[in-house]
């Protein structure tokens, strides 16, 4: 009978442990994390999905701090070329900085040879996924990049990283419940996670994954513009 108690007290100890960590891991404490209030909240405009004019960037402004988001990050360079001539990207910078809201250049980098005109700027985005992971560890280091006091890095969920960045961007795009399972796999301290809305069915589903990431991890990314206004999530 002893031996019975004590397996069984074994069992629900392990359990317990076990339930712990996930927990843990899932909701990790926030006195850990910084103030809600100080976290990037981001809209990514994929430049790809909805082409648009330099003169149009201000309503694209209107839309994104009118569904409450405090960054706007844009693609600017994608298949090895610039998408906008570097006076129109630091029109769009001034632009945003005038209204309030973080403005943040994206750079899809394909080749360690691209070459991108970063200057000027505080914080850029990095989107380096065709390259493999010591190449891309060889492109953070460029020198070019040394002046930048702030690296985001946007990296597809599961993929091996070898170099640390100011803040790593988890594209964890999943809809329900999967969203919940990658959340194990991920120290969320040390990085932000990001919410495909393409794949969510409903403004419940947006807010859960978008305020969690807020909360529990360092900031949130929205991906994309184009897919909010189809959805018509606010």
């Amino acid at each position: 009978m002893k031996a019975r108690r004590k397996k069984i007290l074994a069992v629900s100890v392990t359990s317990f442990l076990v339930v712990g960590i996930i927990l843990f891991l899932v909701f990790p404490p926030d006195i850990a994390l910084d103030p809600i209030q100080n976290k990037p909240v981001i809209l990514y405009y994929n430049f790809e999905n909805l082409p648009f004019q330099p003169a149009q960037f201000p309503s694209i402004v209107n839309t994104t701090l009118a569904h409450h988001f405090n960054t706007l990050m844009l693609l600017v360079y994608y298949n090895d070329e610039a998408i906008f001539n570097e006076s129109i990207v630091h029109h769009f910078f001034e632009y945003s900085k005038s209204r309030s809201l973080t403005f943040v250049p994206s750079y899809y980098i394909s080749s360690l040879a691209d070459r991108i005109n970063i200057s000027g700027y505080q914080w850029i985005n990095l989107d380096m996924e065709k390259l493999n992971p010591n190449n891309q560890r060889l492109y953070y280091g460029k020198e070019l990049l040394q002046n930048i006091r702030l690296i985001s890095v946007t990296s597809p969920y599961g993929q091996k990283q070898e170099f640390v960045t100011s803040l790593n961007i988890v594209e964890s795009y999943s809809a329900s419940p999967w969203f919940w399972l990658e959340q194990l796999t991920y120290l969320h301290y040390s990085n932000a996670c990001a919410v495909a809305v393409w794949m969510l069915h409903s403004q419940a589903d947006y807010d859960s994954q978008k305020n969690y990431c807020l909360r529990y991890t360092e900031g949130v990314m929205v991906f994309d513009y184009y897919n909010l206004l189809k959805t018509g999530f606010n």
